[in-house]
């Protein structure tokens, strides 16, 4: 393995390691979890609606809390450690600024990968324990709900006993509580007998999620790649003002796109988030087709290279002080 490799994941790891000791990437991921475990407790009066109520709720929370996660881990892996002079002690090795620059975003989607496959399992329990109206399945509510409170004991008495910390084994707790949740939810009916695995779930929903999991890694990029220059209230900013933009793009600039050059070339250099949001398709018996999985897809890999591009000149010619 060549030694630009080995700096690759070497800081890929590093910054994976410290992104899920940061107190706010815990928080957000036991908050959304648990916003997705109680919203078919609490739902009322859905007039029979409520697999779909809590689907597109459950989808909304991740999509929201993805984004926010992402733009917050690119400001304090980056922007943080140019501000403490972090950045300029690793530079001064033979380490070339595109690799630090790319591993520092492989660091950060691979805890967002986690993030999302994490929230997809809780979303698919909490559809399944609203799939008959006003009847809750306790059967996948119940582990759901104890893989969320499990993770900040396991985290606990791992710090009390063994002195470690507490937020980093807390979230990966929750990572661990929430599949065995899943698994085991998987093989049970809501009866409590045995069944084949999975025959419960809407394995639909991970279409949407996918998408959803890759508008999440474009906006983590544009927050890495701003934050080569920005520190981090104005990336945050910047980032929250360009998800709004990209949301009503279809609206403001492709209605007006056949009749305005400026209108055209805005349109398609904003991110079209609308792209990533097609959870209306699985209505009924719907679905999203494949075809267009694969074209948002690509949308979202051409877009993310672009973005990474920018990133990396902007790195390059970026001045570092010790």
């Amino acid at each position: 393995m060549s030694l630009a490799v080995k700096q690759f994941f070497t800081i890929a790891r590093l910054t994976a390691v410290d992104a899920i000791r940061q107190p706010l990437a815990f928080l957000l991921f036991a908050t959304t979890l648990i916003l997705i475990a109680l919203l078919p407790l609490i739902l009322s009066h859905t007039l029979g609606e409520s697999v779909k109520f809590v689907r597109d709720g459950s989808l909304g929370f991740m999509f929201v809390a993805g984004l926010i996660l992402g733009a917050h881990m690119a400001c304090a892996s980056l922007s943080s450690e140019v501000r403490h002079g972090t950045v300029s002690v690793v530079l001064s090795k033979p380490i070339a600024r595109i690799t630090f620059f790319l591993a520092k975003y492989a660091g950060i989607a691979a805890v967002l990968l986690l993030f999302a496959a994490g929230t997809l399992m809780a979303v698919l329990l909490s559809v399944r324990t609203a799939f008959q109206a006003y009847v809750t399945d306790w059967w996948s509510a119940t582990p759901l709900l104890l893989a969320c409170v499990g993770a900040f004991v396991v985290g606990g008495l791992i710090n009390y006993v063994l002195r470690r910390p507490f937020v980093s084994n807390a979230f990966l707790s929750l990572l661990m509580l929430l599949t065995l949740a899943f698994v085991f939810a998987g093989f049970v009916d809501q009866h409590g007998q045995r069944m084949a695995f999975g025959a419960l779930y809407d394995f639909r929903i991970l279409s949407a999620g996918s998408l959803i999991t890759l508008a999440i890694l474009v906006l983590a990029a544009l927050s890495v790649s701003l934050a080569t220059r920005l520190s981090t209230i104005p990336t945050l900013s910047l980032c929250g003002g360009l998800f709004f933009l990209g949301l009503l793009s279809d609206y403001f600039l492709g209605q007006h796109s056949a009749t305005s050059q400026t209108a055209r070339v805005l349109y398609y250099l904003l991110p079209n988030w609308q792209h990533f949001w097609v959870v209306d398709a699985l209505g009924g018996d719907g679905s999203i087709p494949g075809g267009y999985v694969f074209m948002a897809g690509a949308y979202a890999v051409l877009y993310l290279a672009g973005i990474l591009v920018f990133g990396v000149m902007a790195f390059q010619r970026m001045e570092v002080e010790g």
